[in-house]
């Protein structure tokens, strides 16, 4: 029997929660489960690549921070669709489709994913007012990494055995097949001959590219044709131009837009960067090494658990802008080691890591869900 399951998210911008749908829709059992996606506020391009995929996408508007006909549109959309399985995402979607199952009286399992730590100086007063609650009317908690899973247990012991590590999967081959390196920077206006760093990730301060731009102007003092280039949009955009403004990089470091073409944008890069204060498991360290990047990353979240420190590349601690740049000047001036180890990474990524394996676990954390709630109304009924 084909399972009807309706994943809930704030928005489908292209972000990595948003982009692991993406890969699941694409690479699931379709014959078994049949799934539909609902933002709670709006998305971009990524709504029409879901539905070309075969998804039912359904975009409920938000209009401000307390709209309480979120609730009802979702217990509606439950009901009319013949929803058998809630999959919630991060703190919004847990928040509204949990509400959404109480209130409306929805006896409708819930499995959820949690692609960040507990982090509770950035969640809202109510989310972190109601966690155990909406933890014990779930299933099931994936977490994209064990170091996830470590800092919800570490807080609330209490629901241990609801979660379950799942670590995050890409589809490899799109990364393995692309265009020449000229053809990648051509596309992007990126400097055809220059070092070129990259990074990928929404312009946020948790993300913290500032501390990317200070290394790159530290690694352009030993090589001075060295370029950076940060694909991502967000409210930090206008502070980072200023920041490389202010180094004098203006001229040294690109802004690039979004794209669904990040395999392309990869494949003009050097050396691969990331410098986040706080990380799950981010898609873009598993993207860069199945593009056989060599990486150099902040020690946070599972990074560790992908990346082997001078084996597959770097690891840093975060904050830390003269040691990053100390690990990309190194990448730059070996390109032989570097090369080394982005072929180690791509390895790893492509026996650890694929979507295949991540969705198949994710559908085993389904039927098991299922197959409970099945055995609950068979006891039921036969009383």
């Amino acid at each position: 029997m084909r399972r009807r399951v309706l994943h809930i998210i704030y928005s489908l911008f292209r972000g990595g929660a948003e982009r692991l749908i993406e890969t699941q829709l694409l690479t699931s059992d379709q014959e078994r489960y049949e799934l539909l996606v609902c933002a709670v506020t709006g998305g971009d391009d990524l709504v029409g690549a879901l539905e070309r995929a075969g998804a039912t996408v359904f975009l409920l508007n938000k209009r401000h921070r307390g709209d309480l006909t979120v609730i009802w549109k979702i217990i509606n959309l439950i009901r009319r669709e013949n929803i058998d399985l809630l999959h919630l995402h991060n703190a919004p979607g847990t928040f509204w489709g949990t509400l959404a199952a109480a209130l409306g009286g929805v006896r409708i399992p819930i499995v959820r994913t949690e692609h960040r730590p507990y982090l509770p100086q950035y969640l809202p007063w109510v989310y972190r007012a109601l966690y155990r609650y909406m933890s014990r009317r779930a299933e099931k908690i994936i977490c994209v990494s064990q170091s996830v899973k470590n800092s919800y247990l570490e807080n609330f012991p209490g629901v241990s055995r609801r979660y379950v590590t799942i670590m995050n999967g890409i589809r490899t081959r799109a990364f393995t097949d692309r265009a020449p390196r000229a053809e990648c920077r051509a596309q992007f206006k990126l400097p055809s001959e220059a070092h070129l760093i990259g990074t990928v990730g929404r312009l946020t301060p948790i993300k913290n590219q500032r501390l990317l731009i200070e290394a790159t102007a530290i690694v352009r003092s030993k090589i001075a044709d060295t370029h950076l280039a940060i694909l991502g949009s967000g409210e930090f955009m206008e502070s980072l131009i200023a920041v490389a403004a202010d180094l004098g990089l203006s001229d040294a470091v690109s802004f690039v837009s979004p794209t669904a073409e990040v395999e392309h944008f990869l494949g003009a890069l050097d050396v691969f960067a990331l410098s986040s204060d706080s990380e799950g498991l981010p898609l873009t360290i598993l993207e860069a090494l199945a593009a056989g990047l060599p990486v150099a990353a902040t020690d946070v979240g599972g990074i560790p658990e992908v990346i082997e420190d001078r084996i597959n590349g770097y690891i840093v601690p975060k904050g830390s802008a003269s040691i990053l740049a100390q690990a990309i000047t190194l990448l730059m001036k070996s390109p032989e080691e570097a090369a080394i180890m982005g072929k180690r990474g791509r390895e790893k990524v492509q026996r650890l890591f694929s979507a295949d394996r991540m969705v198949r676990e994710i559908e085993a954390v389904y039927d098991e869900v299922l197959s409970g709630r099945d055995k609950r109304k068979m006891r039921s009924g036969s009383r």
